[in-house]
């Protein structure tokens, strides 16, 4: 099963990993549910409240500040909609852009902001992907792979050399997707979306690796996590919206060489270190059903216990040990070095996708006997569909058909992961 590799952070010291940094955030919907977790955690441990996922264009959400678009535009999920939001203290800044395109006439606006400002970001966060592959006509995915160079481009060189640049792959979609952007002309296409998102996230890797840019693989991550996607097949959970937090916080500390708080061990076991008193990694969700797979919500929870306790204290060969390199960044755009976290060039997901025997792993004390059979039958139901699927015949994987593709995350006895300097 994939561990989520990523230390657990506090508020206190998110607050002072990003002190005196602006973060600039640019993206659809998961993404500012990114940007709220985000400021949720510099000002308290607490998770987000399913409300406050759904909700947009409010005037006010934690402290922060409405400043374009949302409720003093057209709230509408037209493919113009806008929304620019902004989180400002003494010590932080966090901003957010709402996009429905990876470059638009919007896009170069917001670098036009960029380039007039005294303070440029320290940290850009994008990701865009949903809405250009589904809102543009037929010929989406090849309108995007035309734009996004572009459009990282148009960023790149608005910001200076020390700007961290992370993209975060398009999180896994469910196989029925109900959202904004799903207008009826491409209902007929809803059965393709989930290829089209590998295909957009294998080229977005391929943008990245061009410009020197970092990579955080968010499908790979969470392709085994789905108990945690909401209802409509896109959207994810508040402990979904943590783990990304976490994972982004890392992820920082490793290009800034700042020290994690190490209260998970990345070694051939891991454990887990104690939590500050109160500390709520998981968050119970009571008599709601948040997950896309219509799991009953103590199945859920029971679920995320078991996968906790596995990434936790599971037995060492079921995790990979973390390589006790740093990644560092080198943001001089074209002479650095890409950093993939965790991407498999061969076959972004293939390889990751859990083995049949996943179940025999789950023989934890928080399940009982009853709970594994049913526990089982749910996973079955869950990943079945993703074997059967043409995914891997499709063009993007051609070249692992005439292997024999074992789907145990270990070969020949180790995972394959790949990291490029």
């Amino acid at each position: 099963m994939t561990s989520i590799l990523a230390d657990i952070f506090t508020s206190k010291e998110a607050r002072e990993i990003l002190r005196n940094k602006f973060v600039l955030i640019i993206g659809d919907s998961v993404v500012r549910s990114c940007y709220k977790d985000l400021i949720k955690v510099l000002q308290t441990d607490a998770h987000l409240q399913d409300q406050q996922l759904k909700a947009k264009g409010e005037i006010t959400f934690e402290n922060d500040t409405l400043l374009e678009g949302g409720s003093y535009g057209v709230m509408s999920n037209d493919v113009t909609y806008t929304e620019v939001r902004e989180f400002k203290t003494n010590i932080h800044l966090v901003r957010f852009y709402f996009i429905t395109r990876c470059y638009s006439d919007y896009l170069v606006s917001i670098c036009e902001d960029i380039k007039d400002e005294p303070e440029k970001p320290d940290v850009v966060i994008m990701n865009s992907g949903c809405w250009d592959i589904t809102r543009y006509g037929p010929s989406s995915i090849n309108e995007y792979k035309k734009n996004l160079p572009m459009g990282i481009f148009s960023l790149i060189k608005v910001l200076p050399s020390s700007t961290v640049f992370i993209w975060n792959t398009t999180l896994p979609l469910s196989k029925e997707v109900r959202g904004g952007f799903m207008i009826p002309e491409i209902f007929d296409r809803q059965s393709k979306l989930r290829e089209d998102v590998l295909e957009a996230n294998h080229y977005a890797i391929k943008v990245m690796q061009e410009y020197k840019l970092d990579v955080l693989d968010l499908h790979y991550y969470f392709l085994n996590h789905i108990q945690r996607r909401a209802k409509d097949g896109i959207h994810w959970d508040a402990t979904a919206h943590r783990r990304i937090t976490n994972l982004i916080l890392n992820h920082l500390c490793d290009v800034w060489d700042i020290k994690t708080p190490g209260r998970i061990i990345f070694t051939s076991s891991p454990k887990m270190m104690d939590l500050p008193e109160n500390y709520e990694f998981y968050e119970e969700q009571e008599n709601k059903c948040s997950n896309s797979n219509g799991l009953p919500n103590d199945l859920a929870n029971k679920i995320d216990r078991v996968v906790n306790s596995i990434e936790n204290e599971g037995s060492g060969e079921m995790f990979v040990s973390r390589n006790t390199k740093r990644f560092k960044s080198n943001h001089n755009f074209g002479h650095g070095a890409t950093n993939f976290v965790n991407f498999n060039q061969m076959a972004p997901t293939c390889a990751q996708l859990p083995p049949a025997n996943v179940y025999n792993q789950l023989n934890v004390q928080t399940i009982n006997q009853i709970a594994k059979i049913q526990l089982q039958n749910q996973l079955t139901q869950m990943f079945t569909p993703i074997f059967q699927e043409k995914l891997m015949q499709s063009n993007l994987f051609q070249h692992t058909t005439n292997q024999n593709l074992n789907l145990n995350p270990k070969q020949n006895g180790k995972r394959k992961y790949s990291f490029e300097d």
